[in-house]
């Protein structure tokens, strides 16, 4: 307890001679001995008003301000923070710069599929269009971090906006095609597709939607639309219950006129090594006049060549028929045989080939029959590795190419092993 107090910069000491220590506290007791001078209280009141002035001005700058921001933000000005922002998207350039309009299109289209369900990072690109009465049907495809996307959607060229939902749907690795044609009843109308891998397989969808100038509905492979359901609002016109269930079972090609249409091979099993492939021919939709198309060429050549194709590559569903045409320089009348030249793409794109194909006929007048495929021969200059599964056994013989189709096909009397 005699330890003595500290010291602090906020304590007065007081002096150890008992006078210094009487004076100090009489002068404490007795108070100020006279007020500040009159001049000096006016001199202080004057700065306080000026300071306060100051401070006024201040506050009011940021105010005048605000409004500009607002104007930015709406604007699209990213750095201002927004419930949700859309994905930044870099643009894919195709074979010649888009216009404004086109512009106008691929963005209100991408900003209305992100609005519904963001993207990551996605490119993008404008794969086809339909321009009627103030309305614009585009068809954009999508490759993003996880899968890639195909959109389509109505724009409406005098409000720039998107009045309808958009159709969407996506796959992993996946590749599109858009053609826009006229049906039967002129009506304007665009085949779209969409395949795609995983877990090794193929999978996709594909659809004819018909263009109303307001709006879209389907026409194949389900007649409605593909958007909604078969109950709520939407109920009389809604499809999309029935248009996932095919699509569950059935893949799409692209093909001259249309598509070549396969379906879930009864054999597969998953683990299993033969068949590799879950997909076999089933038959052909055509929608457009096309010279390599299955309805121009005569019978048999486009299903023979299709099956020829499948037994090369031993790939169904990996690869399409780009063209298909008779090449007379190598046909010879003297032994009835025509040739007819193939040029085959992957489905991604990525590979490509040709090859001669050689058909017997018989003729009759000017009439001929085709008898059917009797060899094929890839060209050295497009030679290709054909595609092969996954697994395989060293030199494994390929299995034998799926049965020609039934439907728009040829007859089963006119083919040939």
């Amino acid at each position: 307890m005699n330890q003595p107090l500290p010291r602090t910069p906020f304590s007065t000491p007081l002096s150890g001679s008992a006078r210094e220590t009487e004076i100090r506290i009489r002068n404490i007791m007795s108070g100020p001995k006279k007020r500040p001078p009159v001049l000096f209280l006016a001199l202080m009141f004057s700065v306080c008003i000026f300071c306060g002035n100051l401070v006024s001005c201040n506050v009011a700058e940021p105010e005048e301000s605000a409004p500009a921001k607002l104007d930015n933000a709406q604007q699209g000005d990213v750095s201002q923070p927004e419930e949700h922002e859309p994905a930044s998207v870099t643009y894919t350039p195709t074979e010649r710069p888009m216009t404004e309009d086109e512009q106008r299109l691929l963005d209100a289209l991408v900003q209305a599929a992100d609005q519904e369900q963001p993207f990551q990072s996605p490119a993008v690109q404008l794969m086809n269009y339909i321009q009627k009465d103030g309305y614009i049907l585009g068809a954009v495809f999508v490759e993003d971090y996880w899968e890639n996307t195909l959109i389509l959607g109505v724009m409406n060229e005098e409000t720039r906006e998107v009045d309808e939902p958009v159709f969407r749907c996506s796959v992993h690795n996946g590749a599109a095609s858009a053609v826009t044609f006229r049906n039967a009843d002129g009506e304007h109308c665009l085949l779209y597709t969409l395949n795609g891998q995983e877990n090794g397989q193929y999978d996709g969808e594909a659809g004819v939607v018909r263009f109303n100038g307001r709006d879209f509905t389907w026409e194949w492979p389900v007649e409605g639309d593909a958007r909604y359901p078969e109950t709520g609002v939407q109920a009389v016109r809604g499809a999309r219950e029935p248009y996932q269930k095919y699509w569950s079972g059935h893949l799409a090609v692209p093909a001259p006129g249309g598509v070549d249409v396969y379906t879930v091979n009864p054999d597969f099993q998953w683990g299993q090594e033969d068949p590799w492939s879950m997909w076999q021919l089933e038959s052909d939709e055509l929608f457009y006049d096309d010279p390599s198309s299955a309805e121009q060429l005569p019978m048999p050549v486009y299903f023979q060549s299709l099956r020829w194709l499948i037994g090369h590559t031993n790939d169904p569903g990996g690869w399409r028929v780009v063209s298909l045409a008779l090449n007379e320089e190598k046909c010879d009348a003297g032994k009835q045989i025509d040739c007819y030249t193939l040029r085959a793409q992957s489905w991604s794109g990525a590979e490509v080939f040709a090859a001669d194909l050689f058909f017997n006929y018989d003729l009759t007048g000017n009439r001929k029959s085709y008898d059917g495929l009797d060899y094929g021969e890839v060209r050295d200059e497009d030679r290709v590795h054909p595609a092969a599964p996954e697994v395989r056994d060293g030199d494994r013989v390929h299995p034998a190419a799926p049965e020609v189709p039934t439907g728009n096909t040829p007859a089963k009397d006119n083919e040939t092993d």
